[in-house]
């Protein structure tokens, strides 16, 4: 068996005006829009959203600066736009230390940006480590004042719509509510843009982790300028099955990106799910590996999410790679190929995994 190496981690407003409850309605919002569009987009945890729609060498905080820390642009355009819907997984820490712990999307414990309002951009309190967005327009955001700050300890978690202001910080988690309604986000009048970032009390650039995000937006009516292509996504048109909570695809994918260079996606419900070539006398080195994967909690005392190194606790007897960390990316080489999985022991217990990890391969 080849060893796996070089895992590369990246490292308020008054209810009436702010929300529509269900059963709420909204002006402008009426029936059912139409052309919905969809891109998927990853959150480094170090994006931090008051760098939103700041030129390169802005600087805020604790040594956060442009375009290191910035967050990231949306790469739909919001014309015609009515309202957005999010689906996220993954997971992020406020500190070193993810993988192996991570909060999950909808966060940790409620906190407040210790800075305030920044940039024109509004002060927000919210789940630390979870995920937030941010309209703004084509204007530079510290040229306007900021707008009051959205309470979502005040407002709670309950809420299926929300209607942020141009540059007002709004929390977006995992995108539905704990009973898996999902939320929507009114775009306002004059929006252009949308960044997504990060939640945390100050200092984005030691965080670890990351989201995927996939993107919706529904539209009063076609638009010819509606697009979806995201040149940093490399898988950004597969599928999340309908029936896991954490955002798993429904089958493996390897793009060849040159002599012996692969990129590769695991969904982690496949033992053994995805293969490459593998010349007689060749060794293979896995690298850039990310993603978050949660193992079947019926295999064991309770359930787990980890990145690519595993738990951190060695799987032992039964599991495919006994030397390597449970719920680890591991490989073999087997009949001319390599072949890559979540480590588990075999079986049926595979089914119930949820998470995919994606990463790079080079043949040597």
């Amino acid at each position: 068996m080849t060893k796996i190496s070089s895992f590369a981690m990246r490292h308020s407003l008054g209810l009436a005006t702010a929300l529509w409850l269900a059963g709420g309605t909204a002006a402008g919002f009426c029936g059912q829009a139409q052309n919905p569009v969809t891109t998927v987009v990853r959150v480094p945890a170090t994006a931090n959203p008051y760098l939103a729609g700041m030129p390169a060498g802005t600087k805020v905080g604790d040594g956060d600066r442009a375009p290191e820390q910035s967050p990231v642009l949306v790469d739909l355009s919001l014309m015609d736009a009515v309202a957005v819907t999010f689906a996220v997984s993954g997971g992020m820490e406020h500190q070193p230390g993810c993988p192996p712990f991570c909060d999950r999307p909808d966060g940790a414990d409620v906190t407040r940006h210790m800075d305030g309002p920044e940039n024109g951009i509004s002060n927000i309190v919210a789940p630390y480590d979870s995920l937030l967005g941010v309209f703004l327009d084509d204007a530079r955001p510290d040229k306007s004042r900021a707008p009051r700050t959205l309470d979502f300890e005040f407002i709670g978690m309950k809420f299926v719509s929300l209607s942020p202001q141009l540059r007002q910080l709004f929390f977006i988690g995992a995108g539905k509510t704990k009973k898996g309604e999902a939320r929507r986000y009114l775009v306002p009048n004059g929006a252009t843009r949308l960044f997504l970032g990060t939640m945390d009390f100050r200092e984005w650039n030691n965080n670890t982790g990351l989201f995927q995000v996939a993107i919706t937006v529904e539209r009063a009516e076609a638009s010819s300028n509606t697009f979806s292509v995201n040149s940093g996504i490399s898988f950004a048109k597969w599928a999340c099955l309908p029936d896991k909570s954490q955002c798993t695809p429904e089958r493996p994918m390897v793009e060849a990106r040159g002599p012996g260079q692969y990129h590769m996606l695991l969904p982690a419900q496949l033992e053994w799910g995805v293969s490459i070539p593998l010349p007689a006398g060749s060794t293979y080195t896995v690298h850039g590996a990310i993603g978050t994967v949660c193992l079947d909690s019926g295999s064991r005392s309770t359930s787990s999410c980890n990145g690519p190194p595993g738990t951190g606790i060695r799987g032992g007897a039964g599991f495919l790679a006994p030397d390597e960390g449970i719920g680890a990316l591991v490989g073999k080489s087997m009949d001319g190929r390599a072949w890559f999985s979540v480590n588990d022991r075999p079986g049926d217990a595979f089914q119930n995994h949820q998470g995919y990890f994606e990463f790079d391969v080079t043949i040597q």
